[in-house]
């Protein structure tokens, strides 16, 4: 088992300015803002609570990484299917007011004594246990800032459930109905596309 991470008494925290936009590719039969995992079912992603205490809600500062963060995920990808495009929307989500957000890159990477591997590495139990380490910390972080693993010339960002208020989508419609920026997409990482 891992150990439980030993966390400095201040967290070097970043903080996001109210009108920030950040953009998230979601299930249409799920909402835009959806914090998991549902009651009930167990932890899948990066920094989803082992214990199920807390829910989290991820973000992509760009479109391209939250193509490639829902896509991409098992690579090496070459074709997509129109299917699962198609059951898609791309929402535009503004803070609402200041978020602090624990920067998992650069120096704050030696400041927590870790490494990058946190949020590029295979062990999500790794970093599930530090994600509790952090909402559990006295300076209360309102999510992680981290980046991507399938495309590192971008950010994501895992927002805890205490600051779902600070969050407002402000636009939300199909993938696949963008036609141009769809191709520009496929055409940056490679895809094809299928019927």
């Amino acid at each position: 088992m891992t150990p439980k991470p030993s966390l400095p008494k201040r967290l070097p925290l970043n903080r996001v300015r109210a009108g920030t936009r950040w953009m998230r590719i979601h299930a249409q039969t799920r909402k835009a803002l959806w914090f998991g995992p549902a009651r009930g079912r167990p932890p899948i992603h990066r920094f989803d609570d082992p214990t199920g205490r807390f829910r989290v809600c991820y973000f992509g500062t760009t479109i391209e990484v939250c193509f490639a963060e829902t896509f991409l995920r098992n690579p090496p990808v070459r074709i997509l299917a129109l299917d699962d495009l198609a059951g898609r929307s791309v929402a535009a989500v503004e803070v609402r007011r200041e978020l602090r957000l624990m920067p998992i890159h650069g120096s704050s990477l030696a400041r927590l004594g870790a490494t990058a591997e946190l949020a590029s590495g295979n062990d999500y139990a790794a970093s599930q246990l530090w994600s509790r380490a952090l909402w559990e910390h006295g300076d209360q972080p309102d999510g992680i800032l981290y980046r991507s693993r399938h495309d590192d010339s971008a950010f994501c960002v895992a927002v805890y459930h205490r600051a779902r208020g600070g969050l407002a989508i402000v636009q939300d419609h199909s993938l696949a109905a963008d036609h141009q920026r769809l191709a520009r997409l496929l055409r940056r990482y490679g895809v094809g596309l299928t019927n």
